[in-house]
């Protein structure tokens, strides 16, 4: 960074005597001298509030620094889900929460199934809730009455952001994100990069069209990649009911491992269709990383290695450098995990001007060595 000792020494002292990081002492057994101090993200000072608004459930978390899950819960919802019964029975939630928690909470963020401009958190399409043209973000935060900041993501978008930054994506610069569920969204990273896009809605491969002989969508379209390899086309093909949720896609899962005809059978016309999908994101993209999470993530027991080679036959790239299918690193918390990275970024890009001392809760004292901080960088 072209900074000298002395200036970074400042530097990281204002952030210890706000709470927000710790020196610690690495264990450096291993080596001789004196070891040198590393600075890591402090998770017991400072907290988000965090969310995940999904079809059928929705997640609720506080999340400290470093990307430590503090406390969650998850609670049923509907589709079609009434906007106003959304934001009242998620702003209770997340302020029970907050009760529960105390201490000094610095932002909100929430991930949702649609089309969402990242600047004001207004939701221009959500098909999978029933939504259109809803200013999501500012009913939230006038629900809450908080003095925090409220950000709203896609929940591809923020799913893709926290799979880069803390799960299977570490390290990777160029990767694709492809979540299932009820719908499909995605997330991609370029260059180290969220990508949104123009109008901040980039990424909505669950509604690129694969069949154009297909079912209908819910978003007016027909055969979108989403109605053949989300939940329910998954559960058809294999023979069972639509409505089986995810505990029918276990079990799908279980009877495919164990050789059952219709499972097995079923989840090879899925993987076509996923195969299809994927390679022309990838001969797009050049991506070195597809990550799969939510139901597709459960699909790479059954059938990866069958999924890796429909790909590589598909794209001109993966057959002279092969692109890994890897499953989420993060599980189910992907998009809860990137909604908590959204409503942390105003205090990262300005972590000694955004909050003054006197207004953040005394930290206990810090820990003095990697084992007792418990946090990753």
């Amino acid at each position: 960074m072209g900074l000298n000792r002395s200036t970074i020494k400042a530097l990281v002292e204002e952030l210890v005597d706000r709470g927000l990081v710790s020196e610690i002492i690495p264990d450096t057994a291993a080596r001789a001298g004196r070891p040198s101090h590393v600075v890591v993200p402090r998770s017991d000072t400072v907290h988000v509030l965090a969310a995940e608004l999904g079809v059928d459930t929705t997640t609720v978390a506080a999340v400290g620094l470093g990307g430590a899950v503090l406390a969650r819960r998850q609670y049923m919802s509907t589709s079609p889900s009434p906007v106003d019964q959304t934001v009242d029975r998620l702003a209770a939630e997340l302020a029970d929460l907050q009760s529960e928690m105390g201490g000094r909470l610095v932002g909100v963020g929430v991930a949702v199934p649609g089309l969402v401009q990242g600047s004001d958190g207004w939701v221009e399409l959500a098909p999978n809730l029933g939504w259109r043209e809803v200013p999501f973000g500012k009913l939230l935060a006038r629900r809450l009455g908080l003095d925090v900041p409220v950000k709203v993501g896609n929940d591809g978008h923020v799913g893709g952001l926290a799979e880069h930054l803390r799960g299977s994506g570490q390290g990777t610069d160029n990767l694709l994100y492809v979540s299932g569920d009820v719908g499909v969204g995605g997330g991609i990273i370029l260059d180290g990069r969220i990508q949104l896009g123009a109008c901040g809605y980039a990424g909505e491969i669950g509604h690129m069209m694969v069949n154009p002989n297909g079912r209908p969508c819910r978003c007016g379209g027909r055969g979108c990649f989403e109605t053949e390899v989300g939940e329910e086309s998954v559960l058809v093909a294999c023979g069972r009911s639509p409505d089986a949720g995810r505990a029918g896609l276990r079990e799908v899962f279980a009877a495919a491992a164990l050789g059952e005809p219709a499972a097995v059978a079923g989840l090879h016309d899925v993987v076509i269709w996923l195969a299809r999908g994927l390679a022309s994101l990838v001969n797009v993209l050049d991506t070195e990383l597809v990550i799969l999470g939510g139901t597709l993530a459960g699909l790479l027991p059954a059938v990866g290695p069958g999924l890796a080679a429909e790909l590589a036959s598909l794209t001109t790239l993966t057959s002279r450098h092969p692109v890994p299918i890897v499953a989420s690193g993060l599980g189910e918390d992907s998009a809860m995990v990137g909604a908590a990275e959204l409503a942390f970024e105003p205090l990262i890009a300005h972590p000694l001007g955004a909050f003054e001392p006197s207004r953040l809760v005394p930290p206990p004292s810090a820990p003095t060595s990697a084992s007792a901080a418990g946090v990753a960088v």
